[in-house]
């Protein structure tokens, strides 16, 4: 199998991990605050952190995408929601079902299987 540019594959692992990571810090910081005071929060630097953290994301996503197709670059992107699930029970000591976890392990085989083919799969422009 051909190997994968390593920009393809760098991006691909920032996508993941600023987006797991990002939104495992916007929940810490909101957790401090009322479901009512936004403003507030946006001072603390949890939320600030996993803003810029997410605004990485988009710009990774984007750059991916200029690379890589959307039908690879989107389930790559659900990684995200396995690497959410496993913040969520290690770092926020949240109870995660045994449904979600099934459904987690499901997301994990449709990235193995997207995984495995080539970033780009039609014609280039």
């Amino acid at each position: 199998m051909p190997r994968r540019p390593r920009h393809v594959v760098a991006l691909s692992i920032a996508v993941i991990v600023l987006n797991a990571v990002g939104n495992c810090c916007l929940s810490i910081g909101m957790r401090s605050y009322g479901a009512t005071d936004y403003v507030r929060a946006m001072t603390n630097p949890w939320v600030i952190a996993g803003i810029l953290m997410l605004i990485g994301w988009l710009l990774a996503q984007l750059a991916l995408l200029s690379w890589a197709d959307l039908t690879y670059v989107l389930p790559i992107g659900a990684a995200s929601y396995v690497g959410s699930a496993v913040l969520g029970a290690l770092v926020l000591h949240e109870h995660v079902s045994a449904a979600r976890w099934a459904g987690v392990a499901l997301i994990g085989a449709g990235i193995a299987i997207v995984g495995r083919t080539l970033p780009r799969t039609g014609p280039t422009r």
